[in-house]
């Protein structure tokens, strides 16, 4: 085969590989806006296009190319769309899995070996993170800045022309306005220019003839000490800049990160980390760096996570010694272990160690280098006898299985958690703009039943405690409304998995039904064994003219009441009025019960209104309360629906009347299921 048709199957692979990343954080586009979006555009509503360059006490960094293109979409679009700002994310990750590709291929590695690397950056499941939220948008971009700058800085060695030296310092900026952590560029610029001289020894050995003697070209015309002294440091310092640039990208990196700390922001990261501090800290970096290995410590619950992640670190060591035996493998193994070391340092100074495991974002930069490793370490595999080139494409595939279930895993806990949302959104288009939302056990944060690596948190977020509820449903909703969150632990169950409840409202004293005065629209959020379910589940209606009520039960009104057959369920839609002088117990439940043509039992679902015991809405003058539930029968035609209402304190049923006041038979009223209009 020709040398280009081979390059032309290595750019259709890589093209491949590019839409495995696309392809596997494709579901992120559905999501709405969450977590951290809602604290960027928060900070980016304060902001314009000529304020977005200077430090602001609103935010505890100074990366003002985070803001710049919110600022660009909301001038383009009024709002900040969400599947354009998680299109972003998803567009820049899959940018840098060829950008890395194309690395490692520069860098002497082989074909197979480039495109091993952009599949496991791809895959890498630390990245879900970053690239799922855009508030974290920063990783992916930092670290897509700094792999072009590494390009660029090749370039400029390679044809030492001024436009490329200009280009690479525009790009080492532009990564520092992006994220602190772009001071590394220097150090790794160091680590990739050796990498890619040691291809080129011949080239060395004449660049070093020539500047073996750096004070040849001094003339005798100084006329002092310290004229000369001064000539022999300028020289000395024009020859190192001139044969090694990455100096001068080190040295500006140093005076950022001091400059960076005199800048006026808020610092306002937490303050404590958790048990632990350095030592948990580099566990959890350790266990990144042999993340193939420790992925295997879900199969071990009971074991220590200590023991496991050292463990796995011994394996990842010594495959490095036999990959070593081979000479070529040398420089790229140091590279490697070097840009992951490098990216963790810079994690481990100055982070508390519950921002650090709870922030797996902060992992992306180093994803890099360790992409650019594990191809290095399973190469020996391949030289095995007989079944080598199975058993390394075997340990290849299985970590990336690995991590494309892991990242999918992740993503289905965002769309369970951002279920409310979209519910939120369908209910609520074309009401009335003033009418309310109340939200009850809002999740704030969902974590898988078993963590699949030892070490540190894998729960996923949709809010927190920076974070407000109106904010969550303005930005997706696109319209303000009152909104409240409230929290009924007596609805909570132990689902067997841990997630958190985002309450706003004290319920110290009852709600007061009018705190949206034309009204709300309730949901409840349950927690299952199958994940988070959200159901709209009425409404709290405003005075109105009452209408001749269909049913009475004890204190309660029924004032409508009809039952539609609707996508393989019936839909009850119940409007309930009271009687002031009569409070209902709290006891008091709602029955309805669903039957077939023969009368036999086939659904039923049981709750007060709303699913809200009535003592924690206070009851005021003219309000009603619309209950709405919906019933999915296992088996038989529905036919026949009953209502009424009974105390589960000891089970008795209310007496039920009609709407002339004369008994129901078995105190319930009868509804006949009607066709879904």
């Amino acid at each position: 085969m020709s040398e280009y048709a081979r390059r032309n199957r290595f750019r259709l692979a890589a093209l491949a590989v590019f839409l495995v990343a696309l392809l596997l954080y494709w579901p992120t586009l559905r999501l709405p806006l969450l977590y951290d979006d809602l604290l960027h555009i928060r900070i980016a509503k304060q902001l314009n296009l000529a304020t977005v360059w200077i430090p602001t006490e609103a935010f505890g960094f100074y990366r003002p190319l985070t803001f710049f293109p919110m600022l660009v979409i909301r001038g383009l679009f009024g709002y900040y769309p969400a599947w354009l700002l998680h299109g972003l994310n998803v567009g820049q990750h899959a940018v840098n899995v060829i950008l890395v590709i194309a690395l490692a291929r520069r860098l002497g590695r082989n074909r197979l070996q480039a495109l091993a690397t952009g599949l496991l950056l791809a895959l890498f499941p630390f990245a879900y993170q970053a690239i799922a939220v855009y508030g974290h948008n920063v990783h992916p971009t930092t670290a897509g800045l700094m792999l072009v700058g590494l390009h660029s800085y090749l370039h400029g060695i390679e044809r030492q022309r001024a436009r490329w030296w200009l280009l690479t310092g525009l790009l080492f900026v532009l990564s520092l306005l992006s994220h602190e952590s772009a001071i590394l560029f220097g150090p790794l610029a160091a680590l990739v220019h050796w990498n890619h001289r040691t291809k080129e020894v011949s080239l060395t050995s004449g660049d070093t003839g020539q500047t073996s003697n750096p004070d040849a070209n001094l003339t005798g015309s100084a006329q002092t000490e310290g004229h000369i002294c001064g000539v022999v440091v300028r020289h000395r310092l024009s020859a190192a800049l001139r044969y090694h640039p990455w100096l001068l990208f080190l040295i500006l990196g140093g005076l950022y990160a001091v400059v960076y700390q005199f800048l006026p922001l808020s610092r306002t990261l937490p303050g404590a980390g958790s048990d632990g501090g350095l030592w948990l800290k580099t566990l959890y970096l350790l266990q990144a760096a042999a993340y193939p290995l420790t992925w295997f410590a879900h199969w071990l619950p009971d074991a220590r996570a200590d023991a496991l992640v050292l463990g796995g670190m011994a394996v990842a060591l010594g495959l490095t010694v036999w990959s070593a035996c081979c000479r070529a493998n040398r420089v790229p193994l140091i590279l490697g272990w070097c840009w992951w070391a490098l990216a963790s340092v810079l994690l481990v100074l100055p982070l508390p160690s519950d921002y650090l495991l709870n922030g797996p974002r902060l992992l992306y930069l180093g994803a890099v280098g360790l992409a650019l490793l594990w191809p290095v370490l399973l190469d020996p595999l391949r030289s095995l006898p007989r079944a080598g080139w199975l058993i390394w494409a075997t340990a290849l595939g299985l970590i990336l299985w690995a991590g494309w279930g892991f990242v999918r895993d992740r993503l289905d806990q965002y769309a369970q958690l951002a279920s409310p949302v979209a519910l939120v959104d369908q209910t609520m288009a074309g009401r009335p703009p003033d009418e309310g939302i109340l939200l009850i056990n809002l999740p704030e944060w969902l974590a898988p039943p078993r963590n699949t690596y030892p070490l540190g948190s894998e729960h996923v977020s949709m809010l927190g405690y920076h974070l407000f509820v109106e904010e969550l449903m303005v930005e997706n909703l696109r319209e303000g409304r009152p909104v409240r969150a409230i929290k009924l632990p007596e609805l909570l169950r132990d689902p067997g998995y841990s997630y958190s409840v985002f309450g706003e409202t004290d319920l110290s004293r009852p709600i007061q039904a009018d705190w949206s005065p034309a009204g709300s629209q309730v949901f409840v959020i349950t927690y299952t064994e199958d994940g988070v379910e959200s159901r709209h589940v009425g409404q709290l209606v405003p005075p109105t003219e009452e209408p001749s009520p269909a049913a009475f039960f004890g204190p309660y009104h029924l004032l409508e009441a009809i039952a539609t057959r609707c996508d393989g369920g019936v839909q009850v839609a119940t409007r309930w009025g009271w009687t002031l002088d009569q409070l209902p117990p709290a006891t008091i439940s709602l029955f309805v019960q669903l039957l077939d043509s023969s009368g036999r039992l086939i659904a039923q679902a049981d709750a007060p209104p709303l699913g809200v015991r009535f003592d924690l809405i206070a009851p005021l003058a003219g309000w009603q309360i619309a209950d709405l539930r919906t019933l999915r029968p296992i088996e038989g035609a529905p036919a026949t629906v009953l209502v009424g209402m009974y105390d589960y304190l000891d089970g008795e049923r209310l007496p039920g009347q009609d709407s002339r006041q004369r008994p129901l038979p078995n105190d319930t009223l009868a509804l006949t299921v009607e066709d879904c209009p």
